[in-house]
C-alpha cells in the first residue's frame, strides 16, 4: 500500500524574516510585534502564500469537521502548518520590574493544507483526530496560545486581548488628558501676555 504524502505549503528560508520561526518539531511558525506591524504581517502572508493562508482555526470547520481543540493537536503534532502573531507590549509590575505582555495571538491557517486534511479523513474514516480527554485539548489549545520557549519566563506574561469597550475607553481617556494638557497650555500662554 502506498503511503500519501501530506501537501504542506512550502514555507522558503527567506521568509521567516516575516512569518517568524517554527517551534521545533511543527510547522507552527511564531511571531510577535506591534498592533501595526500585525496587520502587515497578515497581509505579507497572505500575499507570500498567493492567499492560500488566512483561515482562522475556527474557519476550518468550512472543510474538515473537527473542533478548535483538534485543529490546535495538528498544529502541536507537526501535521498541519500555522502562522501566529502576538502583539506584545512592555507593562511593569506592582513591584516596578519590566515585563513584556503578549495576547493570545493571531493565528492563520492554509486553505489547501485543510482541504488535503478534509481528504485524509474521507480516506480514513474512522480515525479520530479529536484530542481524548479534556487535558489533551487544554495542553494542546496552551501549546497554540503559548509559545514554549516563554515557559518558566517570569518577564513574559500573557493576557487577553482588549476588548472593543477597553479600545473605546482608552481612547476616550487618552483623549481628555490630550484636551485637558491643550487647554492648561493655552491657559499658561495667556497668562504669559
Amino acid at each position: 500500500m502506498n503511503k500519501i504524502e501530506f501537501p504542506f505549503i512550502k514555507v522558503p528560508a527567506e521568509a521567516r524574516r516575516i512569518v517568524g520561526e517554527p517551534t521545533p518539531g511543527t510547522r507552527l511558525y511564531r511571531r510577535e510585534g506591534t498592533h501595526e506591524e500585525c496587520g502587515e504581517w497578515f497581509e505579507a502572508v497572505g500575499k507570500m502564500f498567493g492567499g492560500d493562508v488566512g483561515l482562522s482555526p475556527g474557519g476550518v470547520t468550512m472543510y474538515v469537521p473537527v473542533s478548535r481543540a483538534a485543529v490546535h493537536k495538528r498544529l502541536k503534532e507537526g501535521r498541519l502548518t500555522g502562522f501566529t502573531f502576538y502583539v506584545t507590549s512592555e507593562e511593569t509590575t506592582f513591584l516596578g520590574k519590566k515585563r513584556k505582555a503578549k495576547e493570545r495571538p493571531y493565528i492563520v491557517l492554509s486553505v489547501s493544507e485543510c482541504k488535503a486534511w478534509a481528504e485524509e479523513m474521507k480516506r480514513r474514516l474512522g480515525y479520530e483526530d479529536e484530542p481524548k480527554s479534556e487535558s489533551e485539548a487544554e495542553g494542546a489549545d496552551d501549546f497554540v496560545e503559548k509559545d514554549p520557549k516563554d515557559k518558566g519566563n517570569k518577564a513574559v506574561v500573557y493576557k487577553d486581548p482588549m476588548s472593543r469597550e477597553d479600545i473605546v475607553m482608552l481612547v476616550k481617556e487618552t483623549a481628555r488628558a490630550v484636551v485637558k494638557e491643550t487647554l492648561e497650555k493655552l491657559a499658561l500662554k495667556k497668562r504669559r501676555k
